[in-house]
């Protein structure tokens, strides 16, 4: 059994795509998953499975997600391991700054890095900071002064909704929870 962690765009967001966690779990063990917990309210799932692919277990958890609750939901799915290589090749700025917001941008697939790099354009280095990983941006915006970062800009491209956003807290909590399985 491999340790897992999916990643639930737009749940329990804004009053839209409400599930309670509880529900979440039950559902998920009934579709075949193993050890499954949650973290918070915003779909962050750990859980266990025999299935060694994650695009496999992405549209598992999709479908039992659309039969249970009848929301369609984009889900990213990373092993344990490649949640750790994430979150150990951050860029020393990310994180580091406590007056500027810093995120973890997940791409949902086929998307990639780059589409959402162009969608964003030029960056304002004064105020903002993204990186691609393997999977993933690392990004980092002033607070003072988002409204005028282009990353701010995101929400009204096509592109933002294929992408499932972290906070540096939460990404470093699940990798804690991860590593403690």
């Amino acid at each position: 059994m491999t340790t897992y962690l999916a990643l639930l765009r737009g749940v329990n967001v804004g009053g839209k795509g409400m599930i309670k966690m509880a529900e979440l779990r039950d559902a998920l063990a009934g579709g075949g998953l193993s050890e499954v917990k949650t973290y918070i309210q915003s779909g962050n799932v750990i859980f266990s499975s025999g299935i060694n692919d994650t695009d496999e277990l992405s549209a598992l958890i999709k479908s039992t997600i659309r039969k249970r609750f009848g929301l369609d939901v984009d889900v990213a799915v990373f092993t344990r391991s490649q949640w750790k290589r994430i979150i150990d090749s951050a860029p020393g700025w990310w994180g580091a700054d406590s007056e500027w917001k810093h995120n973890l941008l997940m791409m949902i697939k086929p998307y990639k890095a780059k589409d959402v790099i162009a969608a964003i354009g030029d960056l304002k280095p004064d105020i903002e900071a993204i990186e691609p990983g393997r999977g993933v941006l690392y990004q980092s915006l002033s607070v003072s002064r988002f409204g005028r970062t282009n990353s701010s800009k995101l929400v009204g491209k096509p592109v933002y909704k294929k992408i499932t956003i972290r906070s540096y807290s939460t990404a470093n909590k699940l990798q804690a929870l991860l590593a403690a399985r």
